[in-house]
């Protein structure tokens, strides 16, 4: 098999052939960021007071009640998603794990709550790992088989971020005295209670004195309506959540898309130049 797998990689046409898919999908990626940046660009900006039902951008400071603890680098968040790349059984997968306490976005005109579920993450990963013995460790309750690698992705407080999602009427306005039972119950979506928050805390730092307060708490109780009447989050446009501004989100799109548009069709011309002269054809 190897010697057959060097031999195909050793062959012109192959790269060739290779170069035009490659190239065509480069080209119509590209078109898919141009159209990304346009739709960011013709989103109005606005402040948290002044927004709208439906697509809009803000930008300001996450804060929220009470942190959580990212499983691998250990700091407090207000929201972290875990990939965990794995190899049960031979088959390479993928996995997602999320959690999020009540996130709130400050512009200094209002505060509007945020769950990122289903976003698009636009920001560098808090941490990375690839070191087997340590990350199965770190990682047993998060994963079935085998991890090789995984990343973390958090949202701190005092963060500043720019979103750009759909902000709608919040179905869970009024508190389920069925669902929100204690405070180990999940909070509107699925946002995570002070219970939990805390049992999350003292699991990854089991030395913390049990009858002492864990240090999560970052506001007073009943400074953040948990039930606001609108919530920001995913709907039918693109959810982007980035540590960039709205000016350096589109200066990305902007070169990504001219790389895509100008460079794929250069490369799938040389495959198909290739593929041709190979053919004799020309």
């Amino acid at each position: 098999m190897i010697r057959i797998l060097i031999w195909l990689l050793s062959q012109p046409l192959l790269w060739a052939w290779l170069a035009v898919i490659v190239g065509s999908y480069f080209f119509w990626r590209g078109f898919r960021l141009l159209q990304r940046k346009r739709l960011i660009m013709d989103t109005p900006r606005s402040t948290i007071r002044a927004a709208a039902l439906g697509s809009v951008e803000l930008s300001g400071r996450a804060v929220g009640p009470y942190t959580l603890v990212a499983p691998l680098s250990h700091t407090d968040c207000l929201y972290y998603r875990l990939t965990i790349q794995s190899n049960p059984q031979g088959d390479l997968c993928n996995k997602i794990q999320e959690m999020c306490a009540p996130l709130f976005l400050d512009d200094g005109t209002g505060t509007v709550m945020i769950f990122p579920h289903g976003s698009e993450l636009l920001m560098p990963p808090s941490s990375e790992r690839s070191e087997y013995g340590k990350l199965a460790i770190a990682l047993t309750r998060y994963s079935e088989g085998t991890p090789e690698f995984a990343q973390e992705y958090c949202i701190k407080p005092g963060d500043t971020i720019f979103v750009l999602g759909t902000l709608q009427e919040n179905s869970w306005a009024k508190k389920d005295p069925i669902a929100e039972c204690n405070e180990l119950s999940r909070i509107g979506p699925g946002f995570v209670g002070s219970g939990e928050a805390d049992l999350v805390r003292r699991e990854a730092y089991p030395y913390l004195d049990p009858k002492l307060p864990s240090g999560s708490a970052l506001a007073l109780p009943g400074e953040f309506n948990l039930h606001p009447p609108v919530l920001l989050m995913r709907g039918r446009g693109p959810f982007i959540i980035s540590s960039d501004s709205q000016r350096d989100v589109v200066a990305k799109l902007n070169l990504k898309s001219l790389l895509y548009i100008w460079g794929g069709p250069a490369v799938a011309l040389w495959g198909l130049w290739e593929i041709l002269n190979h053919a004799r054809l020309l």
